[in-house]
C-alpha cells in the first residue's frame, strides 16, 4: 500500500511538472507573438517600416556565451613497508545551462588496496536535468547508477523526479532543497570477508524494486575568495531500505583554475544484507581539483548548476 501511494503521488507530481513546463512555454510564446505583433504594428503608424533591400543580410543570433562549467578531481595515496597501501579516487562534473534548462552530469570512481588484495572499488554515475519555473523554484528529474562491490549491493539504480526550491541563492551562498519520488532497483548480495577487509565470496540475492521517497540539500559557501566550503546530503526512502549519503568538501584555491580539496563522504544503508555489518562507510579524500569555470555561468542562475554538491563556477 506504502508503494503504491508514493508511486502515485510520483505520478501526480510529474504530470503537474509537465503541465508547468507546458503552460509556462505556452505563456512565453504567447508574450513574444504579442510583443512582434505590437512593433510591427507601431512601427507601421509612425512609417518606419522601411522596404526590403536586396543587399541587407540578417545575420542570425550569436550563440549564447557562457553555458558550460566542469570540473575533475584526482587523488592519489600509496604506502609502502610491511603492507602496501594503495589508494586513489577521480571524479569528473559537468553543467550545461540551455535558457531554463540546466543539465548536470558526473562520472565517480574510488579504488583501495591493501596486501596485495582489494578492500575498496566504487564506480558512480548521475545525470540530472532542473527546468526553472520561477527565479527560486525548479523542477528536476535525474538517475542515478552505483556499482560498489563492498558495500552488499551488487548494484543499486534510481530514477527520480520532483521540486526544488532555491532558499538562498547570493554570490557566496547558495542553499538549495528539491524532494521527489521515484523508482530503485537494488540487488544484495550476501560477502564473506577476509581479515584484511577483502572479499572471498559472493551470493547473489534476489532483485528488490522499491517506491522511493528521495529529499536532497544542496549547501555551498564562500568563506573568503579562495576557500569555499560544499556540502551535498541525499536521502533515498524505501520500504526495504534507506540510503543515505552525504558528501562534504573544503576547497582551498591554488591559482584561477586549481584547487585543494579535503573531503569526507559518508553512505549509511539502515538495511544492508546479511553479512554487511558495517551499517555506514567513511571515506576521506584529499583531491587536486581542475575547474574549467565559465564566469557568464553565474551562481545566481534560474536553475543554479549544482553538480554532486559543487556549485559552478
Amino acid at each position: 500500500m506504502v508503494k503504491k501511494s508514493i508511486a502515485a503521488v510520483g505520478v501526480a507530481l510529474m504530470f503537474h511538472g509537465f503541465a508547468q513546463a507546458a503552460s509556462s512555454a505556452a505563456a512565453d510564446a504567447e508574450s513574444m507573438e504579442v510583443a512582434s505583433a505590437e512593433a510591427v504594428t507601431s512601427a507601421e503608424a509612425t512609417g518606419a517600416v522601411a522596404a526590403p533591400s536586396s543587399t541587407a543580410t540578417a545575420k542570425p543570433p550569436a550563440a549564447p556565451a557562457g553555458t558550460w562549467a566542469a570540473q575533475g578531481q584526482l587523488g592519489l595515496i600509496v604506502t609502502s613497508g610491511s603492507t602496501t597501501t594503495k589508494s586513489g579516487n577521480a571524479l569528473f562534473n559537468a553543467a550545461h545551462v540551455m535558457g531554463r534548462w540546466t543539465v548536470a552530469a558526473g562520472l565517480g570512481a574510488l579504488y583501495a588496496s591493501s596486501g596485495g588484495v582489494s578492500t575498496q572499488q566504487d564506480l558512480n554515475a548521475n545525470v540530472q536535468a532542473d527546468l526553472a519555473l520561477s527565479k527560486r523554484t525548479f523542477w528536476f528529474s535525474n538517475a542515478r547508477w552505483d556499482r560498489n562491490l563492498f558495500t552488499g549491493f551488487a548494484y543499486q539504480e534510481s530514477v527520480a523526479t520532483g521540486g526544488g526550491f532555491n532558499f538562498i541563492q547570493t554570490p557566496a551562498t547558495l542553499l538549495a532543497g528539491e524532494l521527489g519520488v521515484g523508482y530503485r532497483r537494488e540487488e544484495p548480495e550476501i560477502l564473506t570477508t577476509g581479515t584484511l577487509g577483502n572479499v572471498l565470496t559472493r551470493e547473489r540475492q534476489p532483485v528488490v524494486n522499491d517506491a522511493v521517497l528521495e529529499a536532497g540539500v544542496n549547501f555551498s559557501h564562500s568563506i573568503n575568495h579562495s576557500t569555499k566550503l560544499v556540502n551535498a546530503l541525499l536521502v533515498q526512502y524505501g520500504s526495504s531500505d534507506t540510503t543515505t549519503t552525504d558528501n562534504l568538501s573544503l576547497q582551498v584555491k591554488v591559482d584561477s583554475s586549481l584547487s585543494l580539496a579535503v573531503g569526507m563522504q559518508l553512505v549509511n544503508n539502515t538495511s544492508p544484507p546479511p553479512g554487511s555489518a558495517k551499517h555506514t562507510d567513511t571515506v576521506m579524500t584529499v583531491n587536486l581539483v581542475y575547474a574549467l569555470k565559465n564566469p557568464k555561468l553565474a551562481a545566481t542562475a534560474a536553475a543554479p548548476a549544482v553538480v554532486n554538491g559543487f556549485n559552478l563556477p
